[in-house]
């Protein structure tokens, strides 16, 4: 904070007038003391003692003392009121400036005491509501790509519904082996887009800040192997082996079963769908420091590096034509990883 001319003048303005002040009570002082208190024997011995001792021939050296200290204290306070007050025009001005949109800029100075405080509470605030500003125009963002994927995905498959029954409808087909075909079609694209709006749906309704869950108590392994039965079959047919490694004792825990569930379920059919080229599936349950650690992997090729980060996108696959004959909606480990937030 710098100081101007008229700044220095104005405290060299207080300060005479502190003495003025000061020396006016010093001069009624010295009235009252000589025509009042130098009458006293006690106070007479006193000054006596102090022109004997000090040899100064003046009762007035306590007032002159007195005098001094209450000078230095109201200057003391004076220059320093002067500088707090200059202090906060300098951070009303630039609150000023940051309320014009300038959100990222910094009050450049921090007072000590109560008033620095406050220069923290602001930067605080701002960044709060930067955060917020952020986030909800990636919330935006986010809903525009949600729209924009939801279209893409719904429009494919309805299109060819919409086209084969067309055809039934304008009797294009040579016999009824053709319009079974034709029919057989449209409720595979139907079945697709059910898949789609099913998935849409529960993302959205463990994406809601309102969701809650069923909590119960149950074994962990027992729910990870009863989950993993259930697809030995699909994975011998895709020519994989299906490894179940547990712990031995129980693992009493509280949740959702329905919802742990969907994410077993999740994961186990992306690593048969996308693991055919290799030879085995392992669901793990082991014990980690901070908890239960849960893995499902198999020996497949392995996901290209630059995609992991992304793994867990809403829509988001590794293989870019986003065919149904390779992938889901693509809510699939979104959906997983919502889930898992909740809980």
């Amino acid at each position: 904070m710098k100081l101007r001319a008229k700044d220095f003048i104005r405290i060299l303005f207080d300060l005479l007038l502190g003495l003025l002040i000061i020396y006016a009570v010093f001069q009624m002082a010295a009235f009252l003391a000589t025509n009042y208190f130098y009458n006293i024997p006690q106070i007479k011995d006193y000054i006596w003692k102090l022109r004997v001792n000090f040899d100064i021939n003046s009762f007035k050296i306590p007032i002159i003392l007195i005098a001094t200290g209450m000078f230095v204290a109201w200057s003391f306070v004076r220059i320093r009121k002067y500088l707090e007050q200059k202090q906060m025009e300098q951070i009303i001005n630039e609150l000023h400036f940051i309320a014009k949109g300038n959100y990222h800029h910094q009050i450049s100075i921090r007072p000590n005491g109560s008033l620095g405080q406050v220069v923290d509470s602001i930067h605080a605030l701002v960044k709060s509501a930067l955060d917020a500003m952020e986030e909800e125009r990636r919330l935006e963002q986010s809903k525009d790509e949600l729209i924009t994927n939801v279209s893409h995905d719904l429009r494919t498959p309805l299109t060819s519904i919409i086209g084969y029954l067309g055809l039934i409808e304008q009797n294009k087909y040579k016999d009824e082996e053709k319009l079974k075909h034709y029919a057989h079609i449209a409720y595979e694209k139907a079945k697709q887009m059910n898949v789609l709006v099913n998935d849409l749906f529960e993302y959205t309704k463990v994406r809601n800040r309102g969701a809650y869950l069923k909590r119960t108590q149950f074994d962990l392994v027992e729910l990870v192997e009863q989950v993993s039965v259930g697809f030995r079959l699909v994975a011998n047919e895709a020519g994989l082996r299906l490894i179940v490694d547990t712990p031995d004792q129980k693992i009493e825990m509280a949740g959702d079963t329905d919802k742990l569930v969907r994410v077993l379920e999740n994961l186990i059919s992306n690593a048969v769908k996308y693991g055919r080229d290799g030879t085995e599936i392992i669901i793990r349950v082991f014990l980690q420091e901070e908890g239960i650690a849960i893995s499902v992997a198999n020996n497949g090729a392995q996901i290209p590096a630059e995609y992991v980060p992304s793994l867990f996108e809403r829509f988001f696959r590794v293989e870019g034509s986003r065919s149904k004959e390779t992938g889901g909606s693509g809510l699939g480990l979104a959906i997983a990883k919502s889930i898992i937030d909740l809980h």
